[in-house]
């Protein structure tokens, strides 16, 4: 399968826009250890958004993917599909496939949605909390903090805030967090890269306010750290959309 993909993204990269040799290594690293191959084509094309290698905007066009990737167009429109129910894809009648932008006033009603969903979570999570689930949460919270990029953060943080939250025990209040997380993933990841320093450390503060077992304390630093982030996200999109408009007002 690794001589398909390699030669699908030389014919995919001419023309299309695609950063296909990027699209290709995530491809090399999903194709091992899958059921079907429409769940890893729909791992492929989610790491690429959330890591940048499919930006806000880009063209998802089915022939391509399935180049680039080695496999046929059916998984990749399902795919696609699914990407779409997560808010991470968006279809247009005449441009077909795209990879969904987010404002920076949609990632502010994103954040207070999150902020009343999280705390809750939390909430009930504390009450039920273990001596076992807090060392887990430290060492998770540990690799969070060390990774610096690309798809092993978002599942490092994925991996923390499901066992924070309780995931297993309140599958659904966990999906609408993670629905909700996926669609500000890649615009957090940037963040981090751009300014690393600040967002360092702060799972393993949170980890430490769950152990001293004080609901109101741990709320009130969860609640800090997501309007950091949010704070920075932020800033990211009102500089790319000044960016954007600044390019507009110029080809004007």
């Amino acid at each position: 399968m690794s001589e398909q993909i390699a030669e699908g993204a030389r014919r995919a990269s001419v023309g299309s826009g695609l950063n296909s040799d990027a699209l290709q290594q995530l491809a090399g690293k999903h194709q091992t250890g899958y059921r079907s191959v429409g769940v890893m084509v729909y791992d492929i094309l989610k790491d690429a958004i959330l890591t940048g290698t499919l930006p806000p905007g880009q063209k998802l066009r089915q022939e391509t993917l399935a180049e680039s990737i080695g496999v046929s167009r059916l998984p990749v429109r399902s795919a696609l599909i699914q990407l779409e129910a997560d808010g991470l894809v968006e279809f247009h009648e005449r441009r077909g496939a795209v990879v969904k932008s987010l404002s920076a006033d949609q990632a502010r009603e994103v954040y207070d949605i999150r902020t009343l969903l999280e705390v809750e979570a939390l909430r009930l999570s504390m009450a039920e909390m273990t001596a076992e689930r807090v060392a887990r949460l430290r060492e998770l919270g540990r690799t969070a903090d060390a990774e610096e990029e690309g798809a092993d953060f978002v599942d490092a943080r994925t991996e923390f805030y499901a066992e924070l939250y309780g995931a297993a025990h309140r599958p659904v209040l966990w999906e609408m967090i993670e629905q909700l997380r996926l669609k500000v993933g890649r615009y957090v990841l940037g963040w981090r890269l751009v300014d690393g320093a600040e967002h360092g450390h702060s799972h393993e503060q949170l980890v430490s306010a769950v152990e001293g077992g004080d609901v109101e304390h741990a709320t009130g630093v969860l609640r800090s750290h997501l309007e950091r982030v949010r704070d920075g996200v932020l800033e990211l999109l009102v500089e790319a959309e000044a960016a954007a408009s600044a390019g507009s007002t110029s080809r004007g």
